[in-house]
């Protein structure tokens, strides 16, 4: 019996050698039909023999091309039309239903050994690429997915890369950035006046003996300019922090390969894997004792951040520079967007870079490099057995370059089109329609001008992309954040709707939807959201919080820190050693400041005066997780201003990770049946026993695990009260800390959900702004049960 089925294929399949599969697999099996690019996806159509047609069916989901992802797969049959060959037809023309286009991906093993083989006519060429590597998103115009709607639409291909083009049995069939040396993208090295120095290979030949004589280098990558210095030349990263405004904040470094990079950091087989693979993001693992890394590459970090090369140009480089590790940091000054232009490069970074190695292949969207971060570490709590498998594995700190714009699921599909547009700090932005979700790539904090029109831009690129102009818009209660203007400036253009959503609901909400865990009708789930600062109701400070959502989206906030006073307001969120100073003050034992690391640093008058003022005024109060670590970061002498978000409190955690199995300090408890950590009695034990002499490395220590037992009570109690929820998950920007990761599971007696997919800071907020938005609108509830709890203990 003939039969004909058209199968319909929804998720990552232009762009990535998916036609050319079906293509193979079809003539293979003597089966005939077309497979053909529409707005939605892929459709193929498939007919002869009826179990050969049912077998290509069940077997095309196992036979994906490596960058390829099959999202959903609707099959129906049609009449058999008796075609007797199988061929790849014309792209179908139409509004697209989400963004399909692949990520960025790093070059590939078969093009590596073509960059390498004297032989082969791409020999040493920049812009080797093919179905399974390349840009993407970073090039493309507008969907269906072809290269005349990419940049690359302007290099016309020449008779050998034409034949590759059209040919479904090769490699390169629709890769649509495929070129050669004779008709690419041409290479060229500059100076800060733009004027030309060198072309091509002899380009990379002087950037590279640029690089080894200590000169700064920006370098046009996939999605962006990104600054490059030897690593290992103190002078020249020195002069990169200077002239880039980046004091302390570390920086990443590119290595030529694996082997490479176990020298300088230790990788589980996971992070090796993921640093490997076609995302290839910066990841961040514990350093190697004498890595021969410059100290102040990363000052004070027991991380770095490592990346492998992702273009044939970094590859290039590396052919000339050996083991040389490099800085490999975005191209910009510290707080602007990355700079994808080329005469923008050189007005912007033209105080920064000595020369600039660029090209005419046009970025068409920013996008900066994604950022993991290993869970490997040493800690083992003592005497702890965890009651169920501690979370381990690579996640995500920064959503961009290998991941955006693949789409995220929703809990339930959105009646209309929902525009998200995350805080103020590490913003991405979000639109949700029907079952997906798609993040705009990192935008960064929003403090600056540029920051804000970087937004825009990166808001009206996706939704041209996905052809849609949502007239719902969610931004955070906080009244003012640049982000929630914009989305009041959109909601009256657009004559739409705007929903606000407090910002530790959408924290809770993003990490549940990642899991598939967003509780329906009659389930709830427990949450702890740890963070810095965000707004809560009666304008308060909330950010260490225990929120109970349910089903109906109804939510409650059941547990917390105890409030801490911000002597100052915001001058204490840059300082975090006032709010160390008036949190013992307040205990009544400010005399112990006096023996700290802090005091040494800060000035005991200066500690006086400010115990007097936190006593003599009624200051703003904060529950914030991060601003408790920061400000014992602060007290031990780590840092007592920030001089990048969280650094007291990360420079704690490094400091605390070589300590065995620390326990836990008895002399904090919790009051019984009460739900608040007692953040001032934490700090305070921390303060004595640096006092009385304990080393502050056991006491970064200890106090990262007393907090984790204290953490685990709490969240005991609220279920011994409330009842068990269907889903216990935590996160917040102060799980990306190793430590907390490791040991809040430790303490709690079922499966703790954690972010891994999406960033546990304001990253991941604009995805859980949209589930929260359009489950809302999906359930018929009303929007406002989204910015106040149902009842608070505030």
């Amino acid at each position: 019996m003939i039969l004909r089925l058209r199968l319909r294929c929804r998720g990552a399949v232009q762009g990535v050698g998916f036609r050319p599969t079906v293509h193979r697999l079809a003539t293979e099996a003597g089966l005939s039909g077309k497979v053909w690019n529409d707005p939605g996806g892929a459709s193929i159509e498939i007919e002869g023999e009826e179990p050969a047609v049912r077998a290509f069916a069940r077997n095309l989901p196992l036979s994906m091309p490596p960058l390829a992802r099959l999202d959903q797969l609707d099959t129906e049959e049609i009449p058999p039309t008796g075609d007797t060959i199988f061929e790849v037809v014309r792209s179908q023309q139409g509004r697209p239903t989400s963004a399909g286009v692949p990520p960025d991906a790093a070059i590939c093993s078969a093009c590596r050994r073509e960059l390498k083989d004297q032989s082969d006519r791409r020999f040493g060429h920049a812009f080797i690429t093919c179905t399974d590597c390349g840009p993407r998103y970073s090039l493309v115009h507008s969907l269906p997915y072809d290269r005349p709607r990419t940049s690359m639409g302007c290099f016309p291909l020449c008779p050998p890369c034409l034949s590759e083009y059209t040919d479904p049995a090769d490699r390169r069939f629709h890769a649509e950035p495929v070129c050669c040396p004779e008709c690419g993208p041409r290479l060229w090295l500059a100076d800060s006046e733009g004027t030309e120095l060198a072309q091509d290979a002899e380009a990379i030949d002087q950037t590279a003996k640029a690089l080894n004589d200590g000169l700064v280098i920006a370098i046009k990558g996939l999605g962006g300019f990104q600054l490059a210095c030897r690593a290992d030349l103190a002078d020249a990263v020195d002069r990169l922090r200077k002239c880039k405004r980046r004091p302390s904040k570390p920086f990443a470094v590119m290595v030529a390969d694996s082997a490479a990079a176990h020298r300088l950091v230790r990788l589980g087989d996971a992070d090796e894997t993921l640093l490997k693979s076609p995302r290839c993001p910066i990841l961040l693992a514990p350093r190697q004792q004498d890595d021969g890394v410059s100290d102040n590459v990363a000052p004070g970090m027991e991380d770095l951040g490592i990346v492998l090369p992702t273009t044939p140009l970094h590859l290039l480089l590396f052919n000339h520079l050996g083991d040389h590790p490099l800085v490999m940091t975005s191209g910009n000054a510290s707080d602007e967007p990355i700079c994808k232009g080329n005469r923008e490069a050189t007005d912007r970074l033209g105080a920064i870079a000595d020369l600039f190695l660029i090209h005419d292949r046009d970025i068409v969207r920013r996008v900066d490099d994604s950022v993991a971060r290993s869970s490997a570490t040493p800690i083992v709590a003592a005497g702890v057995s965890p009651a169920v498998a501690v979370p381990s594995g690579p996640f995500l700190v920064r959503r961009a370059r290998g991941w955006v714009p693949e789409p995220l699921f929703m809990p339930e599909a959105t009646p209309e089109p929902v525009l998200a547009v995350g805080a103020h700090l590490q913003v991405t932005a979000a639109i949700a329609s029907g079952n997906q979700t798609v993040l705009t790539p990192h935008i960064g904090d929003l403090d600056t001008d540029e920051a804000r029109t970087f937004l825009r831009e990166a808001i009206e690129h996706l939704e041209d992309l996905m052809e849609v102009r949502p007239e719902i818009l969610v931004a955070d209660a906080h009244p003012d954040y640049p982000s929630r203007w914009l989305a009041e400036e959109l909601a009256e253009r657009r004559s739409g709707r705007l929903i606000e959503v407090q910002h530790h609901l959408a924290h809770a909400a993003s990490v549940l939807a990642e899991h598939g865990r967003f509780p329906d009708t009659g389930e709830s789930a427990l949450v702890m959201a740890m963070d810095g600062t965000g707004w809560g109701p009666a304008h308060s400070a909330w950010g260490g919080e225990w929120l109970i959502v349910r089903g109906d989206l109804s939510w409650q906030r059941a547990g917390q820190l105890e409030p801490m006073t911000l002597v100052g307001g915001e001058a204490a969120v840059r300082e975090p050693w006032r709010i160390a100073v008036a949190a013992v003050a307040s205990s009544g034992t400010a005399t112990v400041l006096k023996s700290t690391p802090m005091a040494q640093t800060i000035g005991l008058e200066r500690i006086e005066t400010m115990a007097q003022l936190a006593n003599g005024h009624s200051w703003p109060l904060a529950t914030g997780a991060g601003r408790l670590f920061e400000a014992c970061g602060a007290l031990l002498g780590l840092a007592t201003v920030n001089t990048f978000e969280g650094e007291a409190a990360i420079l704690l955690e490094a400091h605390a990770v070589n300590v065995q199995a620390p326990e836990p300090w008895e002399e904090v408890q919790i009051q019984q049946g009460s739900t608040i950590l007692p953040s001032v009695a934490l700090l305070t034990a921390a303060a004595r026993r640096t006092a009385a002499g304990e080393p502050t490395e056991r006491v970064a220590a200890g106090f990262h695990a007393t907090f984790c037992r204290l953490a685990g009570s709490i969240t005991t109690q609220i279920i011994e009260t409330h009842g068990p929820p269907t889903t216990v998950a935590a996160t917040g920007g102060c799980l990306v800390n190793r430590l907390l990761r490791q040991g809040l599971p430790k303490h709690i007696s079922t499966p703790l959900f954690l972010p891994t997919r999406l960033p546990p800071g304001d990253g991941g907020l604009a995805f859980g702004q949209a589930v929260l938005a359009a489950t809302c609108l999906a359930r018929g509830c009303d929007p406002t049960v989204l910015l106040a709890p149902e009842a608070s203990t505030d």
